[in-house]
């Protein structure tokens, strides 16, 4: 196991587990330091926060949502390629 976040160390390792490039994965964070882990590591990344991280600056995210039951996964890949 490598460093934490925000290194993107295990976004790095779990791409080459699955055989996939990290810019054809999608992280789904809901802290700063994940959000940053995942677009160090290359992800588009989602962060849909919570009550505790709800205050937390997300920018490092693609694209910040409150909820996922809002956006199938559909509607957010459209939404992060600016169709939606």
């Amino acid at each position: 196991m490598g460093p934490p976040k925000p290194a993107p160390d295990l976004y790095l390792d779990a791409a080459a587990a699955l055989g996939v490039r990290p810019t054809d994965a999608l992280a789904f964070e809901d802290s700063p330091t994940g959000a940053a882990a995942a677009r160090a590591a290359g992800l588009r990344c989602v962060a849909v926060p919570h009550p505790l991280t709800a205050g937390l600056d997300l920018s490092a995210a693609d694209l910040i949502v409150p909820s996922l039951s809002d956006y199938p996964l559909p509607a957010l890949l459209a939404r992060l390629d600016g169709e939606g």
